[in-house]
């Protein structure tokens, strides 16, 4: 029995176990070197007692019950196979163990060999491997998407997490049954989509799809379904991973947010329309209206008749300029507003404005300065024009709402992040906090209709929004009774080189090629081709002023065709909005005609956009005139013609 036992000891030692031997009261015989350094008890202390002392305290009963059933059963049996079983060690600390038991005769008596292996270790690994599933499934069955596990080929699902029930209305475990049924919940018109989807997952790394399916219940929804690939042993099945999540909200979402911006742009479009018509509508009668008001300037003889019509001038003026910031406010909002961005000399800018409103300074005694050692020889970038123009509206406010005796400074300064500042400083009424917060919004003029100052409420929400286009902001700082500063901030361009676009020089004739004294008086035949009497009549009137031009014209678009063909005229005034047929058509049409293409013709349009001037002139204009139009430059269309006349006579 003793070499038995060495040989069990040296067995055990090798395979990290420890030996000990009971008799049939428990009582210990022997204690090996493995259970010595198991239990850290040198075999002194343990041998003649009770087996328990090695077990902790709440388990000493259950260690007895389980020997009680193994003891006398002639083989080695594990105690316990499905129960942890625990250990006491001297240091007092426990460690779960693995108990097998077998049966010795010797002498006559029954002794009990124990082998015992420590599987703390195992056991740890076990429980974490146990918790993690437990956790895994946890988060699966309870996310709101779709998990699945499925073979690639043929179609067979592992695994299904409950929220299927919830999407499709239908459970998991009849999706496994029939792989076909789960299919059948998609919309009729994507089937052959998802098929494709499915075929092209077993192959591709990852595939994402969007799709309809028809719930049980018979309710659409949209679903996004994703495929992975699961990574398997060698061998082993190949499988996908698939997590299905519903995103019919953000579908719904996106259909009303696409229905929402189509019907704002529908609604700007239309906006944009009518401001389009508004604006022919309103421009054709100022027309007349300014037109007549000009000739009326020149012809009375009293005082107080040319006050009378300063007056008309004045108003129509007023509107006009209302007119044409209202359409640059629709053009910004709509988008269609075009700027021709390029380096701008700042001081040229300045200078010009200085120059402009100087005459408006002096008559209310207002000094209009610079700041000392002012630093505006820098480049910025913007459109030229409509830099000068919130420049213009900026100083004319200052001059406006300011104390009479008061001031005006302009002073330059480079920021840091390549920016630069224009600010205008005035002595003027100034705001509360209120009053600027409410700035720039359209056509509120913050009480100051009060005040006998013309204004149309516009201006700096015009300039505000150009600014915006031209990559730049505006501040603005103010204090009741002591005065206000706005400074327009604008990027510094790179270079002082400017842009190459071509201008059109002859949309605009300078007014100084008025007529003068001794024009030659060679007959000239005008063609106007204008639907409206009143603009016709002013026409009229225009052309008495020279002698020798005689006018013939039509009101619609064909018979002004006929009126070119069969007179010949050396000049052909066009409007763009006739009753039967477009202007660009009668102009491209006597463009085409071999016996016409040489008539100088200027449209005469209440249309003033960049695109479409440059448009026109490139369709073949000679010029565009826009309504309402200055009487001098159609004075000068008129001696131009009649010079170039007689210079060929």
């Amino acid at each position: 029995m003793a070499d038995s036992l060495e040989m069990l000891q040296g067995i055990a030692q090798l395979a990290g176990a420890g030996v000990i031997t009971i008799d049939h009261d428990g009582v210990v015989r022997s204690f090996g070197a493995g259970a010595e350094r198991l239990f850290g008890y040198p075999a002194s202390d343990v041998i003649g007692r009770n087996v328990t002392m090695l077990m902790p305290e709440e388990f000493r009963q259950d260690h007895g019950g389980h020997l009680d059933d193994y003891i006398g059963s002639g083989s080695v049996r594990e105690v316990g196979p499905n129960l942890p079983l625990w250990g006491l060690r001297r240091d007092g600390t426990t460690f779960a163990m693995r108990l097998s038991v077998g049966e010795l005769e010797t002498q006559g008596r029954s002794l009990y060999v124990g082998m015992v292996v420590d599987v703390s270790a195992d056991l740890a690994g076990e429980r974490a491997l146990q918790e993690s599933e437990s956790r895994f499934r946890q988060l699966v069955e309870n996310i709101e998407e779709v998990f699945i596990l499925r073979t690639t080929a043929p179609y067979r699902y592992v695994y299904i997490s409950p929220a299927i029930e919830r999407l499709f209305g239908l459970t998991a475990s009849e999706a496994i049954a029939d792989p076909g049924y789960f299919l059948s919940f998609t919309h009729p018109d994507d089937l052959d989509f998802v098929r494709r989807a499915m075929h092209e997952a077993g192959d591709a790394p990852e595939t994402e799809v969007e799709y309809r399916i028809i719930r049980a219940d018979g309710e659409t929804r949209w679903v996004w379904t994703r495929y992975r690939h699961v990574e398997v042993n060698e061998g082993e099945t190949p499988l996908l991973a698939i997590v299905v999540s519903d995103i019919t909200a953000q579908k719904e979402a996106q259909h009303a947010e696409l229905s929402a911006r189509n019907e704002a742009e529908r609604a700007n479009a239309a906006k944009t329309e009518f401001l389009s018509r508004m604006s022919h509508e309103l421009r054709t009668p100022m027309n007349a209206i300014l037109g007549f008001a000009q000739l009326l300037e020149i012809e009375v003889e009293t005082d107080g008749q040319r006050e009378s019509v300063r007056q008309i001038l004045k108003g129509g003026r007023h509107l006009l300029e209302l007119i044409n910031e209202v359409l640059d406010i629709s053009r910004i909002d709509a988008g269609q507003l075009a700027l021709s961005p390029e380096p701008v000399f700042v001081a040229d800018v300045v200078s010009e404005v200085v120059d402009l409103v100087a005459p408006l300074a002096r008559g209310r005694n207002i000094s209009l300065a610079t700041t000392p050692g002012l630093d505006c020889h820098e480049h910025v970038l913007a459109d030229r024009q409509r830099f000068t123009q919130v420049l213009l509206n900026l100083v004319s406010n200052s001059i406006k709402y300011n104390r009479r005796d008061g001031e005006i400074r302009l002073s330059c300064a480079t920021r840091a992040s390549r920016a630069f500042a224009l600010t205008v400083s005035d002595t003027g009424i100034g705001m509360s906090e209120s009053e600027v917060r409410r700035l720039f919004t359209p056509f509120d003029r913050l009480g100051r209709e009060s005040t006998g100052e013309e204004g149309t409420g516009v201006g700096l929400a015009l300039s505000q929004r150009l600014v915006h286009l031209m990559g730049g902001t505006i501040e603005v700082e103010s204090e009741p009774g002591v005065g206000s500063r706005f400074t327009v901030v604008l990027p510094l361009a790179e270079s002082a080189i400017g842009s190459d676009g071509a201008a059109l020089s002859d949309v605009a004739p300078d007014a100084s090629s008025s007529p003068v004294a001794g024009t030659p008086f060679t007959p000239v035949t005008v063609a106007y081709i204008e639907d409206n009497l009143a603009n016709v009549r002013l026409m009229e009137r225009l052309v008495e002023r020279r002698t020798g031009v005689s006018l013939i014209h039509a009101m619609q678009g064909r018979l002004g065709l006929d009126l070119v063909a069969s007179s010949m005229p050396d000049l052909v005034f066009l409007d763009l909005h006739l009753p039967d047929m477009s202007g660009e058509e009668v102009l491209r049409r006597l463009r085409a005609d071999d016996a016409t293409r040489g008539i100088p013709i200027v449209v005469v349009s209440a249309d003033a956009t960049p695109g479409q001037v440059q448009r026109i002139v490139e369709m073949g204009a000679t010029g565009y005139l826009v309504k309402p139009f200055d009487i001098e430059e159609v004075l000068a269309r008129l001696d131009e013609v009649q010079r170039d006349k007689e210079g060929l006579a």
